[in-house]
């Protein structure tokens, strides 16, 4: 096994050996962040300790069964649950409530779609941050539904048809890094 270098890989290390200890301090430390979050956006403690588990059990299988790389180990944490709150809160959307209502899709289900979308995120984000500095302003602006007017004098361009010619190169570029990509489905 190898040497904990940082307390990011603390608290990965704590996950995989299941060591209840280092789990104990992972929820008084970051599991208060969460709850806000999902308290503030219709949930509740309950909800927020379901999504939190979740949110560590998509870390654990991550790690071992895609070799995951996490960075920053609260901002990651704190992303997923995020995530999945939001795909929540779209799933009570549409849900209709009706006696004897038979859930279509069950968790386990569910929980390998989240597993799916995220990778699909998480694809996007590399590559993306692979792209040039002026391809990531332009489409951070374009993807923000920035006006093309505000696009225009944001970056000093000269008309619209420049601003759009720019927006259409950097997305097919980010495009085709995504589908040249084998993790690409």
């Amino acid at each position: 096994m190898k040497n904990i270098t940082n307390v990011k890989d603390k608290f990965i290390e704590a996950l995989l050996k299941n060591d209840n200890a280092i789990i104990v301090e992972i929820y008084e430390r970051f599991f208060p962040k969460s709850l806000r979050f999902i308290l503030q956006n219709k949930g509740t403690h309950e909800q927020a300790r379901d999504i939190f588990q979740e949110s560590l059990l998509y870390i654990v299988i991550g790690v071992k069964e895609r070799k995951l790389n996490i960075d920053c180990f609260e901002a990651y944490l704190f992303t997923i649950c995020k995530n999945m709150w939001r795909r929540e809160l779209e799933k009570q959307k549409k849900r209709v409530i009706k006696d004897g209502l038979t859930t279509l899709v069950d968790k386990d289900t569910d929980f390998a779609l989240f597993m799916l979308e995220q990778e699909q995120l998480e694809l996007y984000q590399e590559k993306f941050a692979l792209l040039s500095d002026n391809c990531k302003e332009i489409l951070a602006l374009f993807f923000n539904d920035v006006p093309y007017e505000e696009i225009i004098k944001e970056l000093s361009y000269t008309t619209i048809n420049t601003a759009r010619q720019r927006i259409f190169k950097c997305k097919n570029k980010l495009i085709k890094m995504i589908k040249s990509d084998n993790r690409f489905y």
